[in-house]
Parts: structure tokens; C-alpha cells; sequence
């Protein structure tokens, strides 16, 4: 078994490649970005100049100028470069898009889950230029996964006989460790935290529960169809004997019965349902986000970043000032 060698032209096709199906729906950008969006909102300006710094399908870019936010992009891959145009191009907000010999500067620029992708050779330039695009008093703005173990999120493709990350990981970090990393190039940390963006998986659980009882509505629909034709018969003046009569209208009143309770308790369960999608929202999706203290205790800071009780991942979320 050998471990993939990730070079940068294997990495841009690797990501072209993620562009072109379905699995960029399940990118960060298309999952977290709203929230993330929300999240770090404080620390961006209206009438400022941001750029998206491996902007990637231009999901955060999007959010961006549909805040209406003067927004460009970053991308080293000339594919994903002009699937960004062909997005946003036409957004009145659009700065276009910057190449690595772009000289300009912004007030605040975005690194959203690239950091962890950087292969190690290209990982200080990298750093370099992001601060260079950072105007002095300005902002970056990072996010990447918090102290990941990338040995056991990786897969083994049988097939090549190669074990690899299934999104192109290099590295890991936890808070301190990225703080320390931009504080080498002229940033001082505003605001750090772990935040934990997978709680919407229980929103979805609650709203297919919800949505389970659609075959029992369908179910409730063709019997209220069958009583309607059941009543339309006794209205429609047909002879039919006392007895009859009798026996199809007690059937009828014990259909409507039964019809009633299975109804008020579909009805019980729907609200149940609604009540726990609402109350999820409501509090699960607050951010379960825990703010760094500068002078906290050193080794609870630098904890696995998942808690296998939960099973769930969290996320290190930075603001660094540069000087």
C-alpha cells in the first residue's frame, strides 16, 4: 500500500474534478457558509473590500455580494477561475478575480478551509501572500478543521492500492498551533473558537421524521376519498332497506371515528415533529462555540477535536488583526 504524493497540478485536478460532480454540494462553503457568514459578521465592512482567498465553487463568494459586500476572489486553478466569473460575474458587487501577481489590498480576506489543503513546500508563500493582500489594520479571516486525526478520516482506494485523504488534507491544527502560525506573519488573534457546524445533521434527522408521516397523510387521504363515496351513496337517494341503511350508517359513523382519532393523533405527531424541528433551530443552532481564553489551560485547548461521545467534529474559527 502507498500513500498518494499530492503535487499541485494533481491537486487542481483533483479539485476540478470535485467541481464537476455532485460531492462540491457537500463542500464547506455550500454547507457551513451561511452560518459561517452569520457567525463572523462583526468583522465585516460595509463599503470595504473583501476577497475570498480560495474562492474555490464561489459559495462564500456568492454570500458575500448578495450581502452586498465589494467581494473578490482568489483561485490558482484557471478552470475554477472562470467557473467563478461564469457565477458572479455579473454581480454588481464583483471585484473580479486576483491572481498571485495582484499588488492590491483588502480590508479584510477570507481563508475558509484552505490552510489544511496547502502541500508543505507551498504553505509559507502562501502565508505570504495572504498577508500581503491584508491592508495594515485589516482582517483575515480563517476557519480550518480543529486538531483533525488525518490518519483516521483517510480512505484506501483497493483499486490503486493508495491510502488518501477523501479531501485532500495535508495537516491539522489546533487553536494555539494556528494562532502561533499567522501571528509569524504580522497577525494578532481578535477572536478564536471552536465551532461545531454539524448539529444541521440533527435538524435534517428532525425534518425527515417529520416528513415520515407523509405516507400516513396519504393513507388518511384515500380513506376520507372512500367515506366520500361511502356518504355520496346514502345521499344519492338509492333504495335500500331499513336494515340497510342502518348498517351503512353506523359503518359510516364508525369510519368518521376512526377516521377522527387517527387523524388528531397524525396531527399529536406533527406537532411533536414541528415542535423539535423549531426548538432545534432554535437552540441546537446556536453555534455550540467555545471561545478560546488567551491565558485558558493549555492542554484542555489542544483536545481532540472530536468527542467521540457525540461523534461530532468541530471547527477552529480565527480573526487576526494585521499590524
Amino acid at each position: 500500500m502507498k500513500r498518494i504524493h499530492w503535487t499541485p497540478q494533481l491537486v487542481n485536478k483533483f479539485w476540478d474534478g470535485i467541481a464537476q460532480t455532485e460531492l462540491d454540494d457537500l463542500s464547506f462553503g455550500k454547507v457551513a457558509g451561511p452560518k459561517f457568514i452569520e457567525l463572523i459578521g462583526n468583522f465585516l465592512i460595509p463599503g470595504g473590500r473583501h476577497l475570498d482567498f480560495g474562492a474555490g465553487s464561489g459559495h462564500v463568494l456568492q454570500l458575500l455580494l448578495d450581502r452586498g459586500l465589494d467581494a473578490a476572489g482568489f483561485d490558482p486553478s484557471p478552470d475554477r477561475q472562470a467557473l467563478l466569473v461564469e457565477k458572479v460575474g455579473d454581480h454588481k458587487h464583483f471585484l473580479g478575480i486576483k491572481g498571485t501577481d495582484s499588488t492590491e489590498q483588502f480590508d479584510v480576506v477570507l481563508l475558509m478551509e484552505v490552510v489544511e489543503h496547502v502541500l508543505d513546500e507551498d504553505l509559507h508563500e502562501m502565508l505570504a501572500r495572504v498577508a500581503r493582500f491584508v491592508k495594515p489594520g485589516g482582517y483575515l479571516i480563517a476557519s480550518t478543521p480543529n486538531n483533525e486525526n488525518l490518519e483516521y478520516s483517510s480512505v484506501y482506494c483497493p483499486v490503486s492500492d493508495t491510502f488518501f485523504h477523501p479531501w485532500q488534507h495535508v495537516r491539522s491544527f489546533t487553536p494555539h498551533q494556528l494562532s502561533d502560525c499567522f501571528g509569524n506573519f504580522g497577525f494578532s488573534s481578535q477572536f478564536v473558537a471552536l465551532v461545531d457546524f454539524s448539529s444541521d445533521v440533527e435538524l435534517v434527522e428532525a425534518y425527515k421524521r417529520m416528513v415520515a408521516i407523509e405516507s400516513s397523510i396519504k393513507k388518511y387521504q384515500l380513506l376520507l376519498t372512500e367515506l366520500d363515496q361511502f356518504d355520496a351513496v346514502l345521499r344519492s337517494g338509492t333504495p335500500l332497506g331499513l336494515w340497510q341503511r342502518i348498517k351503512r350508517r353506523m359503518d359510516l359513523l364508525w369510519r368518521h371515528r376512526t377516521l377522527i382519532m387517527n387523524l388528531h393523533s397524525l396531527a399529536h405527531d406533527m406537532f411533536l415533529r414541528l415542535d423539535e424541528v423549531t426548538n432545534h433551530s432554535r437552540e441546537e443552532l446556536k453555534y455550540t462555540m467555545t471561545s478560546i481564553p488567551k491565558n485558558g489551560d493549555r492542554s484542555t485547548q489542544e483536545s481532540d477535536g472530536i468527542d467521540l461521545r457525540i461523534g461530532r467534529e468541530t471547527t477552529i474559527v480565527y480573526v487576526g488583526k494585521k499590524q
